[in-house]
């Protein structure tokens, strides 16, 4: 017990020694990469026939991951106000939204595969064979983790059987999904720049394969089933740190600072922009739709 607190002393001594030059270069990347998001969704609104400013669609992406870090339905919850937020003040209907939605994830696998490839060099160039099979390890429990979680997904919405069907096809052209996959890479560029500022800020300096590794560690851990990715999300994070040669206080801080931004800033800026949007009748609009609208994805 006194091993365990003298860790979290020191980590926290450790997290009053940031740089904040650093962390708030980190900070402004996240809210940079708020309004990239806003404007791939809003290229693939408007490629199905919604009206959306950039503005709107990246409110409503900030509050969407407020209302996903908190409720224990974490992205389903989050995607169904995003859209609620998203309807509030643009031409945009249910199955647009939705629709629109889910090209927007799609056009993440990219991006993520890039990373992906990134990962395995940083893996394989370890010098320790033993820090090699805790890497590989600890990224294996997190791949198992998230699988079991995406097939408990799949078979608790039946809706999903034969989506493919319903994605609106003949308006999502190359043009509109290349423009979204550029978005996407910026998207991925901004998540490693993030991660080296908030090293950095600890005067840590990792290669970008390496921050690829903890990106990626984050992404996965993020689907194991928690309110907001907590827990799983740090552990990834920390547990790549000190695989590669980071000491656990410092692993920590820089953990805390990075999840101060991705969890504590969105989550309460999220909120706000809920509460002043609508509050509880938005949520209750997030899981009523019109039944004027008919079926979402008919």
């Amino acid at each position: 017990m006194s091993t365990i607190w003298a860790t979290i002393v020191s980590s926290v001594q450790r997290l009053a020694t940031a740089r904040p030059g650093y962390v708030l270069a980190a900070l402004l990347l996240y809210v940079a990469s708020l309004f990239i998001v806003g404007a791939r969704w809003r290229g693939f609104l408007r490629s199905i026939g919604g009206e959306v400013g950039v503005w709107r669609a990246t409110l409503a992406t900030l509050g969407g991951i407020a209302i996903g870090n908190l409720m224990p339905s974490g992205r389903v919850g989050g995607e169904a106000c995003r859209i609620a937020l998203v309807r509030r003040s643009g031409a945009v209907t249910w199955r647009q939204a939705t629709i629109a939605a889910v090209w927007d994830r799609l056009s993440e696998v990219p991006s993520i595969l890039v990373l992906a490839v990134m990962a395995v060099f940083a893996v394989r160039d370890l010098g320790s064979t033993g820090r090699t099979l805790a890497a590989a390890g600890g990224m294996a429990a997190v791949l198992i983790a998230g699988g079991l979680a995406l097939r408990g997904l799949r078979r608790s919405d039946s809706r999903l059987a034969g989506l493919w069907d319903r994605l609106a096809l003949d308006q999502i052209n190359a043009r509109v999904f290349a423009a979204g996959m550029g978005y996407s890479l910026l998207l991925g560029f901004q998540d490693v720049l993030r991660l080296m500022c908030a090293c950095l800020a600890f005067g840590v300096v990792l290669s970008p394969t390496m921050i690829a590794t903890l990106s990626i560690l984050t992404m996965i851990g993020g689907l194991v089933p928690s309110i907001g990715g907590l827990g799983p999300v740090e552990g990834s994070l920390v547990a790549g740190l000190v695989a590669f040669g980071i000491d656990l206080p410092t692993a920590a801080a820089i953990t805390a600072a990075e999840r101060l931004i991705s969890y504590g800033f969105s989550t309460l800026s999220g909120a706000v922009v809920v509460a002043l949007m609508g509050g509880r009748s938005l949520w209750n609009a997030a899981r009523r739709r019109p039944a004027s609208e008919g079926p979402l994805l008919p």
